[in-house]
């Protein structure tokens, strides 16, 4: 079902080539930013009806187009919501203020973003719960003005659970299209679609494309493209519960990255048969075999150290740890989001605890983590000078030396004030 690596180089050279930016797609996802930017809104209609193979006949989404009226489905959310909340409240960080030993008064602050577009993936499944992860961050963070992007259904309308989800959180404005033309007009603005002053939200390959050739105009979270799995197991590992893990992110898409590295053969031959085994009863099963065949890989290691390795190059979105010593092992490791044992799917993440779902792909787990209620934070300072006259001079000093008069004059202009 997956492909079975017997050579390291040759499982992290496969690796790698696939986690490199095509040519064809940045061709592509220019051609659509540029169209976006000369023809605003007809270049979003032409392109969804090319996309996605539907005529809008409103940009906008219809707000009342459909009330979610299923009780149960409701209070799970409702759970849900407050699971996340809770987590990213504690996130707020603290503001403070400094006097310096010459009077110098200083503070540390912060401010929301006023304005921030989110994209929602929809395509085969509707994601509602992306849509929990990345407003309510922004909301807890205090942003002014949240925008949704997502695409249509072939009805010509939003997916009526992530309708439901936006009403729930009292969003406003929400816009029927998707793809890498949702993003340009993010960040280009367009008759009908606000300019926002920074995206988030994950995305197919197109949509991560497309932010990362934003990113000179406005801000992005990061690039949250297809999901990554990489599981480390070792002999008390439950075969079975790796399989569901690993079909629980092969089902995303076909591009969706799954690799089982284990100490121990048996491990990953059972893993395979329970594979098979699950497969037959999923109604995604045809994405998530086109997943495995393409991207979905194990490779049988000489030790839980040389596991560690291999994950720390990928640097996953996801990792999960189904070992004996997982809970010493998590320091080690560098994932965008770490699951601990063999009773940790990593759906109850995507779903439930509370940290944010939407991860960094691609490497990117190297330089940042999951998103957060910085993320829609800016950090300023506030300075209060004392004019205290040895610090003047010692200002004056540092200035000339670097041969910049002008600061030096500016600073030297208010002796005698104190």
């Amino acid at each position: 079902m997956f492909n079975i690596f017997h050579n390291k180089s040759d499982l992290l050279n496969t690796i790698s080539i696939q986690q490199e930016l095509s040519v064809k797609d940045l061709q592509l996802v220019e051609e659509i930013i540029l169209s976006v930017r000369g023809r605003g809104d007809k270049a979003i209609l032409d392109y969804t009806q090319q996309f996605d193979r539907v005529l809008l006949d409103d940009i906008k989404a219809n707000k009342s187009a459909f009330k979610l009226e299923d009780t149960g489905i409701i209070k799970t959310i409702n759970q849900a919501s407050e699971n996340i909340k809770a987590f990213h409240q504690k996130q707020m960080p603290k503001e403070f203020d400094h006097q310096q030993e010459d009077g110098t008064e200083v503070s540390f602050k912060w401010r929301p973003i006023k304005k921030v577009g989110i994209y929602i993936p929809s395509g085969n499944y509707p994601l509602l719960s992306t849509v929990l992860m990345n407003v309510i961050p922004a909301q807890v963070a205090g942003v002014d003005q949240i925008i949704i992007c997502t695409p249509p259904q072939s009805d010509g309308k939003i997916d009526p659970y992530i309708l439901s989800v936006c009403q729930y959180l009292e969003i406003k404005d929400i816009f029927q299209v998707g793809g890498a033309q949702a993003i340009a007009a993010m960040a280009l603005g367009t008759e009908t679609i606000p300019k926002v002053n920074k995206i988030v939200g994950p995305g197919n390959r197109y949509v991560a494309t497309a932010k990362q050739y934003v990113s000179n105009r406005v801000g992005i979270d990061m690039v949250a493209g297809p999901t990554e799995l990489v599981i480390i197991a070792d002999e008390s590992a439950n075969p079975t519960f790796i399989a569901g893990d690993l079909l629980s992110q092969a089902e995303h898409d076909k591009d969706a990255f799954t690799l089982l590295l284990c100490t121990q053969k048996s491990t990953i031959d059972n893993t395979k048969d329970e594979i098979i085994r699950l497969l037959k009863s999923l109604n995604t099963k045809d994405i998530a075999t086109e997943s495995f065949l393409n991207n979905g890989f194990a490779f049988l290691t000489n030790s839980i150290d040389e596991c560690i390795e291999i994950s720390n190059h990928i640097a996953p979105e996801h990792l999960s740890i189904q070992t004996k010593n997982m809970e010493s092992l998590q320091y080690k490791c560098i994932a965008g989001a770490i699951f601990l044992g063999n009773e940790t799917p990593v759906a109850w993440g995507d779903y439930w605890a509370g940290p944010n779902h939407t991860l960094p792909t691609s490497g990117a787990a190297h330089y940042r983590g999951l998103l957060n209620v910085l993320d829609f934070l800016v950090p300023f300072s506030v300075t209060k000078a004392s004019t205290n006259q040895k610090s003047i001079q010692a200002i004056s000093s540092l200035a000339e030396t670097e041969g910049l008069m002008g600061h030096a004059l500016s600073v030297r202009l208010r002796e005698g004030d104190d």
